[in-house]
């Protein structure tokens, strides 16, 4: 709420110029009157030169008025101080960077720097030569490497693993994610439902070459753990995301609805009634991915501090499961973003990034 200031008992505040005008030697004793137009009695005291609060006037007390009136203007090529307009070292008030840890801020009347140390966890931002808390990020890149990403989408073109190579070279090399530092993995990792080894490169270690030069001896192959993967993320350090520095991210691209956590075609083999039983199989498994899903996420975000982002590539993904994901991330977005085509796929990664330069604390609904 904004708060507006008034003024309020001015016999207090006209005692107040009084009790000041009784010592100028300390340079800005006796504010500035302005108030008077040289008719009335005003309350300053002594005829000594002082200072107006704002350092820009030499202000002298007028014997017959009792009214301070400005006896030399010092701004902007000088600064008052100590009853005297003296040349200025800065710009009044401004801050600048002194280095990471130290920033130092120009005294009111530009007379001196006045230099402080970063308080523990903050750093000198250079735009605004302040201290703050810096707007460092860290995006982890987790992408389907199942089968079903070799296939073309239904907008045709290239197949959605090389789609997704070519996207993410495009963010990578862009002018708005060059600080930003990425890392990559994948999964599954065996052309099965393995995810061990599925951290290819732990942030900072990404880069857009690293990226091309794994997609172009990979290839897309097996099904698509995703709730192992996310899983496995709760636990695991090797991704890069523990740094409480950096705002954190994971980025999840899938193309497909989770088929590692129940084999129903082999459950559902002998069964007397087999299309009943995948049918129930397949919506109990869902229930229970859903479940995993969910759990995994808000362990991502509310003891890790990671957010989670997720893209749905092609028209065979699963909406609750990337919903479940997507609702608990805590990014402000707080929805999966569909991609068709490659352009999606670049404007998904456009706007998440840009969510990220936001800056916003993790969304805990």
């Amino acid at each position: 709420m904004k708060r507006t200031l008034r003024l309020v008992h001015a016999p207090l505040l006209a005692l107040g110029w009084s009790l000041a005008g009784c010592s100028p030697e300390d340079g800005d004793s006796q504010p500035r009157d302005g108030g008077g137009d040289g008719t009335e009695t005003g309350s300053c005291v002594s005829t000594a030169p002082y200072c107006s609060s704002d350092g820009r006037d030499l202000l002298q007390c007028n014997p017959a008025t009792h009214l301070a009136e400005v006896l030399q203007s010092c701004w902007p090529e000088q600064a008052c101080r100590l009853g005297a307009c003296v040349t200025s070292v800065c710009p009044p008030g401004q801050s600048e960077c002194v280095d990471d840890d130290t920033q130092r801020r120009c005294a009111a009347d530009g007379s001196a720097w006045e230099q402080t140390d970063c308080a523990a966890g903050t750093r000198c931002v250079s735009e605004s030569g302040m201290c703050d808390a810096p707007c460092l990020l860290r995006i982890f890149v987790l992408i389907d490497q199942s089968g079903s990403m070799s296939e073309t989408p239904a907008s045709g073109g290239a197949s959605k693993w090389d789609q997704a190579r070519t996207a993410l070279h495009t963010m990578m090399t862009s002018t708005t994610a060059a600080d930003i530092e990425w890392g990559m993995g994948l999964f599954p990792t065996d052309g099965n439902c393995s995810i061990d080894g599925m951290v290819i490169d732990p942030v900072p270690t990404a880069t857009a070459a690293s990226v091309d030069g794994y997609f172009a001896s990979h290839g897309p192959d097996g099904n698509t753990p995703l709730a192992f993967a996310l899983e496995a993320l709760t636990t695991e350090t090797e991704a890069g995301l523990d740094d409480p520095a950096y705002h954190n991210a994971l980025l999840v691209v899938s193309d497909g609805v989770d088929t590692c956590y129940d084999d129903c075609a082999t459950r559902c083999l002998g069964s007397p009634t087999p299309w009943r039983c995948m049918f129930e199989c397949a919506a109990a498994a869902d229930a229970i991915v859903t479940e995993s899903l969910v759990a995994s996420t808000l362990t991502l975000r509310d003891e890790r501090q990671v957010r989670t982002f997720v893209i749905g590539f092609g028209e065979g993904v699963s909406e609750t499961q990337l919903t479940a994901i997507a609702e608990n991330g805590g990014t402000v977005l707080g929805r999966w973003i569909p991609a068709g085509n490659i352009d999606d796929l670049t404007a998904a990664l456009q706007t998440i990034v840009d969510e990220m330069w936001e800056c916003n604390p993790i969304i805990i609904i």
